[in-house]
């Protein structure tokens, strides 16, 4: 745990009395998911104007590996979470409803938490399409190298349509070192144990 303090000018009054600092918690809200980060939220505060500001690095590559995540999770997803993930692959809603063979309509049923649901395997199919565009496709790569991805877990998975809360689960990541095949040690996002 790094609580290094460091001190700066603010950008916003040019005072002196600004540190910066890092967090042990954080959870930020990115793209209508709450995901909670351990030991990297950088906290800015300016103790004359009393700005605050809190960074996250590499908050794609945090979004990324929140994405491939949540797929793993055999929690049902809800319609928030469907456009989450959509949108994390960069599919428009008549791309997804193309790929899924469904109406672009029975895909804003599904993203607005309305009557109609994701059926059971629409949503097995989804998470794979997620899942293959994140971690397997190869003119990209793996997008979120330290989260795990299977895809006979998904195929088997027994998806459990009970949620608590009603929202979606809160799933937390650390920035851990890696070194990947033929590239140099790297910091990526990995998944916590909850």
């Amino acid at each position: 745990m790094n609580q290094e303090t460091k001190f700066g000018t603010c950008h916003k009054c040019s005072s002196k009395q600004v540190k910066t600092y890092t967090l042990p918690y954080h959870v930020e809200n990115l793209l209508g998911m709450r995901i909670g980060v351990n030991d990297c939220a950088i906290k800015t505060a300016c103790y004359l104007c009393k700005e605050e500001v809190i960074t996250i690095p590499d908050v794609k590559g945090l979004i990324t590996a929140f994405a491939v995540a949540r797929i793993m999770l055999p929690t049902k997803l809800n319609g928030l979470e469907i456009k989450f993930l959509r949108k994390v692959i960069e599919l428009s809603s008549k791309g997804f409803a193309k790929i899924m063979g469904i109406r672009p309509e029975t895909v804003s049923r599904w993203e607005s938490n309305g009557e109609q649901k994701i059926g059971y395997s629409e949503e097995k199919i989804f998470r794979i399409l997620v899942g293959n565009k994140l971690k397997k496709e190869p003119q990209d790569g793996d997008k979120a190298p330290a989260v795990d991805y299977d895809l006979m877990a998904i195929v088997e998975m027994a998806i459990n349509p009970i949620r608590p809360s009603g929202n979606a689960p809160l799933l937390k990541f650390a920035r851990v070192r890696m070194k990947l095949k033929n590239k140099k040690a790297q910091d990526l996002w990995d998944e916590l144990e909850s």
